[in-house]
């Protein structure tokens, strides 16, 4: 732009003189400056009251606002108010990375709802209110990939599992050294139970309309914490009152 001097750099956005012009160049497209005929937006530039005439797109994916003096008019009603200044160019420029991160992390999270499910309902929660991706959504989606799992491991594993465990319960009484196999034909089917336990307390989190269901065990750690705060009950009751030490 011919006979263009930089007043000032505001964040990444140019403030150029042009005459009796400003002239704002910036990357972003702000929405709120449109062209108006009726009820302009007020613009405040060093305090100065400003409003737009006018906007260019140039090659190099920059957009020109170019900004007149407030006209010195009584029956001039302004619309917008905008005060064009550092703080509003930080907001502004945050705005916009949070929207180009939804735009690729909201579909990646979309996807990955099933695994999302299997978190705590704390994080689900956060997920949910950062991203939109529905934390019931994905803890059913969740519950349906566990069942999966249970009834592969009941139809694959279980049964070798049972048949080894019965096999070395039987040589182990013949031969005690044969003890490790049945160790290990327990551990083996040790999750099958755990699992269909974990599986109903989550349905039953789901079923109960819970915002954020529970996910994978979480209701071990949640039974604890309510063993630990029933005791501290108890012991909080059963210490005299002060009434009771004053008599």
């Amino acid at each position: 732009m011919e006979n263009c001097a930089i007043l000032q750099m505001v964040g990444e956005d140019k403030i150029l003189q042009k005459g009796e012009q400003l002239v704002v160049c910036s990357k972003v497209y702000m929405d709120e400056w449109e062209v108006q005929e009726k009820r302009k937006t007020i613009i405040y530039v060093y305090d100065e009251a400003w409003w737009l005439v006018g906007k260019d797109f140039t090659k190099n994916n920059e957009i020109r606002y170019l900004l007149e003096p407030w006209p010195n008019i009584i029956n001039e009603i302004p619309g917008r108010l905008i005060n064009y200044n550092e703080e509003y160019v930080r907001v502004r420029d945050e705005a916009v990375i949070k929207k180009r991160m939804e735009s690729w992390i909201y579909p990646a999270l979309y996807y990955l709802r099933g695994m999302i499910g299997f978190l705590p309902s704390r994080i689900k929660s956060n997920i949910e209110t950062e991203y939109g991706v529905s934390a019931r959504d994905a803890t059913i989606i969740s519950i349906f990939f566990e069942l999966l799992l249970f009834f592969m491991y009941g139809i694959i594993l279980a049964p070798l599992a049972f048949g080894t465990l019965i096999n070395a319960f039987i040589h182990t009484l013949i031969a005690p050294e044969a003890f490790d196999t049945f160790i290990l034909a327990f551990i083996i089917i040790t999750p099958f139970p755990i699992l269909l336990i974990d599986l109903v307390m989550r349905y039953s989190s789901y079923l109960r309309d819970d915002i954020s269901p529970l996910g994978v065990f979480e209701w071990v750690r949640m039974r604890r914490k309510n063993e630990i705060n029933d005791v501290k009950r108890q012991k909080k009751n059963s210490r005299p009152s002060d009434q009771d030490m004053a008599r």
